[in-house]
């Protein structure tokens, strides 16, 4: 870089405070290196190859691509508040995750969130790859990885925007909820294969009018009335409390999801881990069921 950008050996010597020789032998290595000449000497000073130039085009992206990992381990070594990587359900990001980071800035002063949002099949294979050190999610598994701290049980209710759908406000039947266009969450969803059992059960061919791995996606449809579907307080509730939908519980049917708080072994949140787990258990209290 320097001999480039000095037009001769003697000069780029001067500014790296080393002799023209020795300078002149590391550029003869570093050509061996590559097989390749990348300086034209003559009279007149230096010039680059055309490999010469590509190679100091490659070295200027290496040079601030080492500014930036210098720049991030800095500030991790500066950093003195909590880090926290978590994984959540798609449904929780809105409700949980703006007060968490709140709460743990009014604990620990300053806070850092690595969030990773997926399915529960997804999440368990970030926490037995040690990506995560909590994980807020529905039906998790007691597995050998994570410690299973706290459970809430939510009943599955019958969600839809408000003067569409079936009339009233209360309880609602399974077998008149299917009468309307559904929005149903794909295989990808824990609470697909229980809700899909329900639903053949009642003997009827329903129109299903979309399916996703999404809660956004499925929350979208639902305002914009075109399907009603079965989904939990959590996944519903700022929607129902900002009156863009209604919640109603299913007559007869204890479709339940647990949502559950698991600590993953070998997480580096060391004494902090009590505080943020009880944290994350009274947002939750406070979202009700």
């Amino acid at each position: 870089m320097v001999v480039s950008q000095s037009g001769s050996i003697r000069q780029a010597a001067e500014r790296l405070n080393i002799s023209a020789p020795a300078l002149s032998r590391q550029i003869q290595l570093l050509e061996r290196s590559y097989g390749t000449p990348l300086l034209v000497r003559s009279a007149q000073g230096i010039a680059m190859t055309a490999e010469g130039e590509a190679l100091r085009a490659e070295a200027v992206g290496w040079m601030a691509a080492d500014a930036k990992v210098l720049q991030r381990l800095k500030r991790k070594s500066e950093f003195t508040g909590v880090h926290l990587r978590i994984g959540v359900m798609e449904g929780l990001v809105g409700t949980l995750l703006p007060a968490l980071s709140l709460r743990l800035e009014a604990l620990f002063g300053s806070v850092e969130l690595d969030v990773v949002v997926g399915s529960t099949g997804e999440l368990i294979e970030k926490s037995e790859a040690l990506e995560l050190d909590l994980v807020v999610a529905f039906n998790m598994p007691r597995l050998s990885r994570l410690i299973v701290v706290d459970s809430t049980e939510y009943h599955l209710g019958v969600v839809h925007a408000p003067g569409w759908g079936p009339e009233g406000e209360g309880p609602i039947s399974l077998a008149e909820a299917l009468d309307w266009p559904l929005c149903l969450p794909s295989s990808a969803l824990s609470m697909h294969t229980r809700l899909l059992a329900e639903i053949l059960s009642v003997r009827v061919n329903p129109k299903v009018a979309l399916n996703s791995n999404s809660i956004s996606t499925l929350l979208t449809f639902l305002r914009a009335r075109q399907g009603l579907s079965f989904l939990t307080w959590v996944d519903v509730c700022a929607d129902v409390d900002a009156g863009n939908l209604l919640f109603r519980s299913l007559q007869n049917r204890r479709l339940m999801e647990t949502l559950s708080i698991s600590i993953c072994r070998g997480n580096a949140l060391g004494e902090a881990t009590g505080a943020i787990t009880q944290e994350i258990k009274d947002i939750i209290e406070q979202l009700g069921q």
